[in-house]
C-alpha cells in the first residue's frame, strides 16, 4: 500500500501546481454533459487541404475509402463499424474507440473525390458526420472529451475544405454541420486540458484558433493566438525538438503549425514560419536514413503524416527545406554516420518533468540502421492500454542498460512516472557519441559509441562504465537472427544467410539469446506486434570500462 502511495507522491511531486488546480477542478466538476447544438454564426471557408499531406498515397492507404464505403473502419489494426450511441464498441480497445472520433478516416474519402469526382465519396462522408452528430447527441463518453474534439473539428475542416465544391451546393447539411461543430468548438473552450498541458493541451489551442478564423471570432483567435504562440515556444525546444522527445508526436505538432500557419497567414505565419524551419530539420537529421520513425519514447508508424509528407508540404507551402545536423543538445538526441551505418543516441531527458507520460526507459538506449534500413531497434509502444503496456516503457525493451535488475525511471500506470533519471548529459564528434546518467535508485551509467573505419568495412565500439550487475540488450530488427557458436556470435540476415556483422564480447561476460517470450516483442506500429531476437550481455560491473565490438565487413569505407 505505502508502495502505492510513494508512487503517486513523486509522480504529483513533478506536476506545476496549476495542473493539480485543473485536476481538483476537473474532479468537481465532472459529470456536466455537453450542449450538442449551439446556432452557429456565420464562417469562413479555412484553406486547410494540403495535398502532399492530404492525398498522400501511403496515408491513404491507412483508410481505404472503399472499406469505408461498405460501413467499416480500420484504424491501429483494429476494424469496426461506426454506429450506436456514443459509438461505443465493446468489442473494440479503448485507443480504436477513442481514435474512432478523430473522423480522420474520412480525408482519404475527400481525397478520392477530388481524384474521381464520383459523388458517392460525398455522399459517405455526410453520412458518417450525419450519423455523428445523430449519436453522440448526449453530449457525453469519448466523442465530447476534449482532446477527440480538438483532432475531429480539424479534420473535419481539412474535409469541409477537400470537398469545397460540392459543399456550396448542400446548404442544409453545412448548416447542421456547423451547428454542431459550434457546439463543439464553444464546450473545448470550457473543457481545455490544463491538468495535462503538453501535446493534448497544444491540440486544443490549435483548434479553438482554427475554430475562431472559421467562426470569425476576432476576439477569441486574438486570445488563443497568444495562448498558442506562448505554448509552442515552450513545447519546441531551441533546436526544434518537441519537449515530449517523441519523434511521433514531433510531426504531429509539426502538422499541426503547418495547417495554422496556412490558415492564419499575416504576423503568425511570420512568426511559425523560423519554427517550423528548425522542426523540419530536427525531423529530417533524426529520421532521415533510419527507415523509418526512430522509436525512442511513445512513437510508431501508422499515427503521425510521414516524414515524406510533411517536408513536401513544407517546401510547397512555405519553401522551407530541411538541413541536417548531428547535435539535439536541448532534446539529447545524438547522430553518427559512419560508411552504411547510421546511429541515433538518446542521451536527453526522459520528457519535460510535468508531461512525462510518453516517457520510456530508453536513456542512453541507441537505434542503428544500415544501408537506411533498422537494424538494431527499440521495441516501440504497440498500444496504451494492455499487458504489454509496461514492458514496452521498460528498460529491457531498449538498447540500453539495466543495473541490478532495477528500472531507470518508474513508469507506472499507462501514462504516468514517478522518480527518474537524473544528472543527465550527452554530446558528440565526427566519430562518437556519448553520454552520461543516474538511475532513479542513484546508479550511475556512463556510455560512449564510436564508428570506426577498419580493414574491411566498419566497426561499432560501444563502451559503458557502471557499477552492479549490469544487463546491455541489443533488439534485432525482423528479418535478422542471432547465431551463436561458442564465442563466436554474429548478425545474419535471414533471407540471404549472409553474416551482416560479428560481435566480439569480453571473455567474463555472460550471452543470452531470446528468440521467444515477452522479451522478443517489438511493434513498430500501434495495434501491431511482432516478434524478434534480443541479445542479453550480462557482465559485474565495477565502474571500469565494459567493451562490446561489433564488425560490420559488408560496410563502404566513409568518404573524406
Amino acid at each position: 500500500m505505502w508502495k502505492k502511495v510513494e508512487r503517486y507522491l513523486w509522480t504529483l511531486a513533478y506536476l506545476k501546481k496549476s495542473q493539480i488546480f485543473y485536476l481538483i477542478k476537473n474532479r468537481l466538476e465532472g459529470g456536466k454533459k455537453a450542449v450538442t447544438i449551439e446556432q452557429a454564426p456565420a464562417v469562413r471557408g479555412l484553406p486547410l487541404w494540403i495535398d502532399q499531406l492530404d492525398s498522400c498515397p501511403e496515408y491513404r492507404r491507412r483508410f481505404p475509402a472503399e472499406e469505408i464505403l461498405e460501413g467499416n473502419v480500420t484504424l491501429l489494426y483494429e476494424q469496426g463499424a461506426p454506429g450506436g450511441k456514443n459509438w461505443e464498441n465493446a468489442s473494440r480497445s479503448h485507443l480504436w474507440n477513442f481514435n474512432l472520433h478523430y473522423l480522420e478516416f474520412l480525408i482519404p474519402l475527400a481525397a478520392a473525390y477530388r481524384e474521381k469526382r464520383e459523388p458517392r465519396y460525398y455522399e459517405c462522408f455526410r453520412g458518417y458526420a450525419d450519423r455523428w452528430i445523430l449519436d453522440n447527441q448526449e453530449g457525453s463518453g469519448d466523442g465530447w472529451h476534449p482532446y477527440t474534439i480538438s483532432l475531429r473539428l480539424t479534420n473535419l475542416w481539412i474535409c469541409m475544405d477537400g470537398f469545397e465544391e460540392i459543399l456550396r451546393k448542400d446548404t442544409e447539411f453545412v448548416q447542421r454541420l456547423n451547428d454542431s461543430m459550434y457546439a463543439q468548438y464553444l464546450h473545448l473552450q470550457k473543457k481545455l486540458e490544463r491538468h495535462l498541458l503538453g501535446n493534448h493541451y497544444f491540440e486544443n489551442l490549435k483548434a479553438v484558433v482554427l475554430g475562431a478564423l472559421y467562426f470569425q471570432e476576432t476576439a477569441v483567435f486574438r486570445r488563443y493566438e497568444r495562448l498558442l504562440l506562448k505554448e509552442t515556444n515552450e513545447q519546441i525546444l531551441p533546436d526544434g525538438l518537441h519537449y515530449e522527445r517523441s519523434l511521433m508526436y514531433h510531426k504531429i505538432i509539426l502538422e499541426d503549425l503547418i495547417r495554422v500557419a496556412k490558415a492564419a497567414g499575416g504576423d503568425m505565419r511570420g512568426t511559425l514560419v523560423p519554427v517550423m524551419q528548425r522542426m523540419a530539420d530536427a525531423a529530417y537529421s533524426l529520421e532521415e536514413g533510419m527507415g523509418r520513425t526512430p522509436l525512442f519514447n511513445d512513437a510508431g508508424d501508422n499515427v503521425a503524416r510521414t516524414l515524406r509528407s510533411l517536408l513536401g508540404a513544407l517546401k510547397e507551402e512555405f519553401g522551407i527545406m530541411p538541413k541536417r545536423r548531428s547535435s539535439f543538445p536541448a532534446a539529447g538526441y545524438y547522430c553518427l554516420q559512419g560508411g552504411d551505418l547510421r546511429l541515433l543516441l538518446d542521451a536527453g531527458q526522459i520528457a519535460p518533468d510535468y508531461m512525462a507520460g510518453h516517457g520510456h526507459c530508453d536513456g542512453l538506449s541507441f537505434e542503428l540502421s544500415l544501408k537506411g534500413e533498422p537494424l538494431f531497434v527499440n521495441s516501440g509502444t504497440g498500444q496504451y492500454q494492455g499487458r504489454l503496456r509496461s514492458y514496452f516503457r521498460s528498460t529491457a525493451a531498449h538498447n540500453t542498460v539495466l543495473i541490478d535488475g532495477r528500472e531507470q525511471s518508474e513508469c507506472w500506470g499507462e501514462h504516468r512516472v514517478g522518480r527518474r533519471i537524473t544528472d543527465v548529459s550527452g554530446g558528440c564528434g565526427a566519430d562518437r557519441v556519448e553520454g552520461f546518467l543516474k538511475t532513479c535508485a542513484g546508479s550511475a551509467h556512463k556510455r560512449s559509441i564510436r564508428i570506426k573505419a577498419c580493414t574491411a568495412g566498419e566497426e561499432l565500439e560501444i563502451r559503458d562504465r557502471v557499477k552492479g550487475y549490469a544487463q546491455a540488450y541489443f533488439h534485432l530488427a525482423p528479418g535478422y537472427e542471432y547465431v551463436e557458436d561458442g564465442r563466436k556470435l554474429e548478425v545474419r540476415c535471414q533471407r540471404t544467410g549472409g553474416t551482416v556483422c560479428a560481435i566480439r564480447t569480453e571473455e567474463t561476460d555472460r550471452i543470452r539469446i531470446f528468440r521467444r517470450g515477452t522479451v522478443c516483442s517489438y511493434a513498430p506500429e500501434f495495434g501491431k506486434t511482432e516478434r524478434i531476437q534480443v541479445l542479453e550481455i550480462s557482465w559485474e560491473g565495477d565502474g571500469t570500462e565494459h567493451t562490446v565490438r561489433m564488425r560490420f565487413p559488408g560496410c563502404r569505407e566513409r568518404k573524406g
